[in-house]
C-alpha cells in the first residue's frame, strides 16, 4: 500500500509515529520540511529513496561543484564567488557565462552574463552565485536518467532557450543510444552522490559530454514506461528492507 505524506505538515519533522508500519519512504522533492522528515526517517532505520544527504549535496550548487570537482567528473569551467569576486576571477576567454543560483532549480533565476562589464554591472539576489561557462549547443541538452542500476539517455529542448529569448520551455524528451561512454558517466554521477533515482544534465561537445548538473528524482520525461519501471523498483528496495 502506498501512503502519501505531505511533509509540510509540521508535526510530522519532529515526530516519529508517523513511521509506523511504513517499509520506505521516497522522497519527491527537496524542500527543507521533506529533508527533516526523511532525517527523522532514517534516525529510526526506515529506508529512504533518495537518501536525505544525497538530496542536499544535489541542492547545493556548492556543493555539487565540488563533488564533481573531486572525482574528476567532466563540467564546463566552473566559478563559485560573490558577483564583485568573479568579476576579476573569470578569465575573458570564458565569456558569455551563465550564472545560476546555489539552490536554485527547474532553470530558475539563472541569467547568461556576455562581458565584464555586463557582470560589472549586475544586481544579483544571493551573496554567492555559481559561474559556468556558457557553451554553444544546438539547443538541445543530452539527460541522462537513472533508475537503480538502469540508465537511459534522452535528448530533450533546453531550459535556457527560454532564458535566452530562443523559445519557450520543452516538456518531452526523445529517447537516444546509450553509449557505454554516457552510461559510465551517469553511473559516476549516481555513485559520487550516492542516489538512486537521478538525472545527469549534459552538454554534448567536441571533448566529449560535459555534466552541468546532476539531480535528485527527476522527471523522467522521455523514458519509455518511466512510471512502471520506477514502481517496480521501490517496490523491489522496499521488499529488500523487509526482515
Amino acid at each position: 500500500m502506498v501512503i502519501a505524506i505531505d511533509p509540510n505538515e509540521a508535526r510530522l519533522a519532529g515526530t516519529p509515529s508517523w513511521t509506523e508500519g511504513i517499509d520506505m519512504v521516497l522522497a519527491r522533492g527537496r524542500s527543507e520540511p521533506l529533508l527533516a522528515c526523511l532525517a527523522v526517517a532514517e534516525g529510526l532505520g526506515v529506508a529512504t529513496l533518495n537518501a536525505s544527504r544525497a538530496i542536499r549535496l544535489v541542492r547545493d550548487k556548492r556543493s555539487m561543484s565540488r563533488v564533481l570537482e573531486a572525482r574528476k567528473i567532466p563540467t564546463p569551467v566552473t566559478y563559485l564567488a560573490p558577483i564583485r569576486r568573479l568579476v576579476h576571477m573569470i578569465r575573458l576567454a570564458d565569456y558569455p557565462i551563465i550564472l545560476k543560483p546555489i539552490f536554485g532549480d527547474n532553470a530558475r533565476g539563472l541569467r547568461v552574463v556576455r562581458t565584464a562589464a555586463e557582470l560589472a554591472d549586475l544586481v544579483w539576489p544571493e551573496p554567492v552565485a555559481l559561474a559556468q561557462a556558457f557553451l554553444p549547443s544546438d539547443g538541445y541538452d543530452l539527460k541522462l536518467y537513472g533508475i537503480g542500476a538502469r540508465v537511459w539517455a534522452v535528448r530533450k529542448r533546453s531550459p535556457l532557450l527560454a532564458v535566452t529569448g530562443g523559445g519557450e520551455r520543452a516538456v518531452g524528451g526523445e529517447p537516444v543510444p546509450l553509449t557505454p561512454e554516457l552510461e559510465s558517466l551517469a553511473r559516476r554521477c549516481a555513485s559520487a552522490f550516492d542516489l538512486d533515482l537521478y538525472g545527469v544534465d549534459c552538454l554534448p561537445t567536441d571533448r566529449g559530454p560535459l555534466v552541468l548538473e546532476v539531480n535528485d528524482f527527476p522527471n523522467y520525461s522521455g523514458v519509455p514506461d518511466a512510471s512502471d519501471r520506477l514502481a517496480t523498483y521501490v517496490a523491489a528496495r522496499a521488499r529488500e528492507r523487509k526482515p
